[in-house]
């Protein structure tokens, strides 16, 4: 007999109810011990004014004379070694590279004219600039480990395709920063470098799995970054510490030599993308990345915003796996749907999409639609030489007697993972056509001139663990991978913590210069990046 209608929407009540008093407790607890027992540390603001340039000034200072690519190097490798002892991020320090690098940088710009100087920037637009990356983008003879401890001592035999672009468009790649485990989990640690924490407040999580990226940048450690994409790992990171994340139209930045390699459905999903403090080096970034790709996105066409049809949500909504959208949250969401609405003369409409509460169930079925993918506790040993797979239960044994070379999260996400297929044959084909639905609902809305605004997240930057008990709180940036389409995160000052807010704007496929305009005003209006300071 079917339960009638009435009786499971109170079921559901009585569900979101029970979930509100849990996630509000776990809030609590983890705030009253480290409020109480645990002090903040954050890392100093930085007081040498070519830390405060963004690349794109870099590049011009540089091809002027005003400004050498040794003296900008060295000012971020000194910023390095000032903040890596609180947060943690840079985990391979290619110092010594970079030195050579900016020196032959100099050497060039003190013989050239201004033709040759002319010349090689149409050639190598991000001439003499550091930049820094996550690691799990392979680079020649390097160990790139996505934080899988056996890869400890794997060297790379090739450099991955954006990685490649960058360095012949004259950047110089400083250091590699810190991921979470097969880059799986919104916690950037790992048993080969450790924890990652946030520049903020030291107590507090970067975000994964490009943390530590998004925590040396946040620490004003570097300038340009890159990051990956898969269900919120460039997004999450760039919220939680405080700048700019990309995530792009699939397609327009190859994925070669990304650790591991998508296949299957996971290819519309996982992005490359710029990370940066100045939303200005986001087209810069996209740019070299996207190659003759970038031709297809118009980035020099120039956007009105009057012309644009602004959306916005208020988060996920009916799914009690997921924290309900804190205030200050919902606040700063507001907050830049309010100041587009006066900057452009517009009116904003607010949206529901009641089927994203089912967002879990579409990304757990995206992440499996290839049957021939390697299952996470493969990956877990993946070098070129290990084969087999991890036995999570056990190595779960093995954790909480010290003696398990994977982290917490890893094993948990093995054990999620390991079930296979995750849903009946009749229940994969509703959940793909509802999925499919929903991905054509958004592109309907937002067609060729529409942005969507929706949270970061729930909530700022959780402490450090709480996340285990909370963890499908990356739908909020999950739901779009899911869908396929490109992702601005943008910055929007500090909360009474100190802590980043921000906001993600949502548009179509090839509309990413829409997103990096609207991240432009977004950063005249809330002073994009702000560095940690004392409350």
């Amino acid at each position: 007999m079917a339960v009638p209608y009435r009786l499971k929407k109170a079921f559901l009540n009585l569900l979101l109810t029970i979930s509100s008093v849990y996630f509000y407790t776990i809030r609590f607890v983890f705030w009253f011990v480290n409020y109480f027992f645990r002090e903040r540390v954050y890392v100093t603001p930085p007081t040498d004014r070519l830390l405060l340039i963004s690349a794109t000034q870099a590049v011009r200072m540089i091809s002027k004379k005003e400004i050498s690519s040794t003296a900008l190097v060295e000012s971020y490798i000194h910023r390095i070694e000032q903040v890596n002892n609180t947060i943690n991020a840079a985990v391979i320090k290619l110092f010594d590279s970079a030195r050579q690098q900016a020196t032959e940088v100099d050497t060039f710009m003190a013989l050239a004219d201004e033709e040759d100087i002319q010349k090689k920037l149409e050639e190598r637009p991000l001439y003499g600039v550091p930049f820094t990356m996550k690691d799990a983008l392979e680079v020649e003879n390097e160990i790139i480990t996505c934080g899988i401890f056996n890869r400890k001592a794997t060297k790379c035999d090739r450099t991955a395709e954006a990685i490649k672009r960058l360095k012949a468009a004259g950047g110089i790649l400083l250091a590699v920063t810190n991921v979470p485990e097969v880059c799986m989990w919104v916690e950037s640690v790992n048993t080969i470098y450790g924890r990652s924490k946030n520049p903020y407040d030291a107590r507090r999580m970067t975000g994964g799995s490009s943390g530590g990226e998004g925590a040396l940048l946040g620490a004003a450690g570097s300038v340009v970054g890159v990051g990956s994409d898969i269900g919120g790992s460039i997004r999450m990171p760039a919220f939680f510490n405080g700048v700019f994340g990309l995530k792009p139209t699939p397609g327009v930045i190859p994925l070669i030599g990304h650790v591991p390699e998508p296949t299957g459905y996971k290819t519309h999903m996982l992005r490359i993308g710029p990370m940066c403090r100045f939303a200005e080096d986001l087209p810069l970034m996209l740019r070299i990345m996207a190659g003759e790709n970038a031709r297809s996105l118009n980035l020099h066409e120039p956007v009105n915003g009057k012309k644009l049809r602004v959306f916005y949500m208020e988060g996920i909504t009916g799914s009690p796996i997921i924290q309900p959208l804190e205030d200050e949250m919902r606040f700063a969401l507001k907050k830049a749907v309010n100041f587009l609405e006066r900057k452009y003369d517009i009116v904003a409409q607010r949206i529901e999409l009641p089927s994203a509460k089912h967002v879990m169930e579409y990304f757990t079925l995206s992440m499996h639609e290839d049957t021939t993918d390697p299952a996470f506790n493969k990956l877990m040993l993946c070098t070129n030489g290990t084969k087999g797979e991890v036995n999570c239960y056990t190595e779960l044994f093995k954790y909480f007697t010290g003696n398990s070379i994977h982290t917490l999260s890893g094993i948990i996400a093995g054990i999620i993972d390991s079930r296979d297929p995750p849903f009946s044959a009749n229940h994969t084909k509703d959940l793909l056509y509802k999925r499919d639905r929903l991905k054509r609902q958004v592109k309907e809305l937002l067609g060729n001139d529409g942005i969507l605004l929706f949270p970061s997240w729930p909530c700022t930057a959780m402490f450090h663990n709480e996340p285990i008990l909370a963890p499908f709180n990356f739908c909020y940036t999950a739901l779009w991978n899911v869908l396929s389409v490109p992702v601005v995160q943008c910055p929007l000052g500090l909360d009474s913590y100190g802590l980043p807010l921000g906001v993600q704007v949502i548009g179509n496929q090839y509309t990413d210069r829409n997103l990096i305009a609207i991240a432009q005003v977004l950063e005249e209006g809330f002073n994009g990046w702000t560095p940690a300071g004392p409350l």
